[in-house]
């Protein structure tokens, strides 16, 4: 009995330690646009290491800093000053970037209110739509985006101040969070069970590997 119970334990141990989506930086390089500006330019890869199809929902084409919340479906970042995290909002911009921030305006016409929130429902779930990916058995599915420094050295977020040294060595890696219940909650059951309907939909936080960025003069 007691050898049964090993076995089972043990096996429970295998299949939880297995990942089934593996997040990985395959470079991550840069070039001094100015004087003033560092252009990073990064490669990183997503697999699925099962041998069945999955999906989940994910924009990958995007990264935010980690800081920044974990209820959002795109791809974060993370810096390191040695071991030390640095958890900075505005470190990195992207060109053209043009943020848009959905807010309504509390009117008396409660009319024009509800039809403004309506409209941002069906815009929020029209996003989680177009970004359900799918990945076949063992695929692997390859990303490439830039980002930019004005080299600013110092930030100063509420109390905490932080200098980005030249002379220590710095790391970067990457983040997500794949929710199903949490995102999918804006649809009704019938919507939700249409989006559900055979898909094998995949859970969880998975960490890259971390590589160096060039914060050096």
């Amino acid at each position: 009995m007691k050898i049964k119970l090993l076995f089972i334990l043990l096996n429970s141990a295998f299949l939880f330690g297995q990942k089934p989506v593996e997040l990985k930086i395959e470079s991550l390089t840069s070039v001094d646009e100015t004087k003033e500006e560092r252009t990073f330019t990064i490669n990183y890869s997503i697999t699925n290491k099962t041998d069945k199809t999955i999906h989940f929902i994910l924009n990958p084409n995007h990264l935010i800093p980690v800081s920044s919340g974990s209820m959002n479906p795109r791809v974060y970042y993370k810096v390191y000053e040695n071991e030390t995290s640095i958890d900075l909002n505005g470190l990195f911009f992207e060109k053209g970037e043009n943020i848009k921030t959905s807010g309504v305006m509390l009117r008396h016409n409660d009319s024009i209110r509800i039809a403004n929130l309506n409209r941002i429902l069906e815009e929020q779930k029209k996003y989680i739509i177009k970004n359900i990916q799918e990945l076949k058995p063992n695929e692997t599915r390859e990303y490439s985006t830039t980002f930019n420094w004005d080299k600013n050295r110092y930030f100063k977020n509420d109390v905490m101040e932080y200098y980005i040294d030249e002379k220590e060595p710095h790391f970067y890696e990457l983040h997500i969070n794949l929710m199903k219940e949490e995102l999918l909650s804006k649809f009704s059951e019938e919507e939700k069970n249409e989006i559900l309907k055979d898909k094998n939909f995949i859970k969880g936080w998975f960490t890259s590997n971390k590589v160096e960025i060039n914060f050096r003069e």
